[in-house]
């Protein structure tokens, strides 16, 4: 009903002064909630329109609105995953720049001509498997993106070798 008063140019206080009803009462009909058959009737006279119109617009109505909520919700949901993507990646920048700086600074001055090599390449090797685990954590390599791309590339396969054996 709104985009019917909308269409008018009318505010809800002109609607209800037009139809005699009150502006809680238009309010109440634009939100979606029920509404006795006297004022659908008034509402449709002021539209010029029946009342099973005015009905269907009404319920159009709110079946936007429900699909533009499952919309809002949908998009919020993506931006939270989003923001923690983001945070998440950042952690893995600044946690590799830490086992990086830690091995620079602590490990390479105990080199002493190679008597320390041995447990350098150990201490090399833990802080390059801690970022690699890390990585496969962060980046998801094998993630739900790879596991769709896979689905697409065999149901595309599927499909073409279908319509290859169908034109034999």
């Amino acid at each position: 009903m709104k985009s019917l008063r909308l269409e008018k140019h009318w505010s809800q206080e002109q609607l209800a002064q037009l139809s005699d009803l009150n502006v809680r009462t238009i309010q109440r009909v634009e939100k979606g909630k029920s509404v006795g058959t006297e004022t659908l009737k008034s509402l449709a006279a002021v539209f010029e329109i029946s009342t099973d119109e005015l009905i269907n617009a009404i319920d159009n109505e709110k079946k936007l609105q429900t699909e533009e909520d499952a919309y809002v919700i949908k998009d919020n949901f993506q931006h939270k995953k989003a923001i923690e993507k983001v945070k998440s990646i950042k952690y893995f920048y600044a946690f590799s720049a830490f086992l990086i700086a830690v091995f620079l600074f602590f490990m390479l001055p105990n080199y002493n001509d190679g008597e320390n090599l041995g447990s350098l390449i150990v201490v090399f090797l833990s802080f390059s498997a801690l970022i690699a685990g890390l990585d496969f954590h962060v980046f998801e390599p094998f993630g739900e993106e790879w596991e769709k791309e896979k689905i697409s590339q065999i149901l595309n396969q599927q499909g073409d070798e279908s319509s290859s054996s169908s034109e034999r």
